[in-house]
């Protein structure tokens, strides 16, 4: 089962990096203070990845279950997680720059700079984000947004009718987007992230969250 949205260490808590490699060149490692580190089975391409690996747009990162892998792409930074069935992301782009992600399945802690509006696509939900930090789940039937700061369009594959525009500054309100019997957005609390794993994002672009302060 997913843990709540809490301000737990993922590190303290053994559900830190398996994987964190750095795609924006020079400048994005030099704005990394954080370790590369690898635990369980990573791929990225479908080959195993290595902890000095880079992962650029136009490629695939899938992540074993149980297990995470956090790295950079130009100045966005993302941590996948494995969960129970395990997790693959697409990424499209090209080279250090990401237009949009396609969360096949798994979780998603996501954390992108300033620049033109970039989307998430997931089973059930397109999310339309800038300069913002979410937590995202795809699931066969149904999409999991946690909105923790930013602004987003979170809006349904099968009716685009059904959207929610929020704009939030901290972990504000996480929805569900379903799909059967029909496409609705659904409350739902806190799941799978804490305010660790956006801070630990963040550092592999050298920024912090908005929320911490000093």
């Amino acid at each position: 089962m997913a843990r709540a949205c809490t301000r737990r260490s993922a590190l303290a808590t053994g559900s830190g990096l398996l994987l964190a490699s750095l795609g924006g060149g020079r400048d994005a490692l030099a704005q990394s203070s954080e370790p590369l580190k690898i635990k369980g089975q990573v791929k990225v391409d479908g080959k195993r990845a290595e902890a000095s690996q880079q992962v650029r747009a136009g490629q695939e990162v899938s992540v074993s279950p149980g297990g995470s892998a956090a790295f950079a792409v130009g100045n966005d930074a993302f941590i996948v997680k494995g969960q129970e069935r395990g997790a693959r992301l697409q990424i499209e782009g090209k080279g250090s720059t990401v237009d949009q992600l396609r969360l096949v399945s798994g979780g998603l802690v996501a954390t992108f700079g300033k620049g033109p509006e970039r989307k998430i696509v997931t089973t059930s939900a397109t999310i339309g984000i800038r300069g913002t930090g979410c937590y995202v789940e795809s699931q066969l039937h149904r999409s999991y947004i946690c909105y923790c700061y930013g602004q987003f369009a979170f809006t349904s594959r099968d009716d685009r009718s059904v959207q929610e525009d929020f704009e939030a500054s901290y972990h504000d309100a996480g929805r569900f987007m379903l799909r059967w019997p029909r496409p609705r957005i659904v409350p739902a609390g806190g799941l799978g992230h804490d305010d660790d794993d956006l801070i630990l994002a963040e550092s592999l672009v050298g920024r912090k969250p908005p929320f911490v302060k000093t």
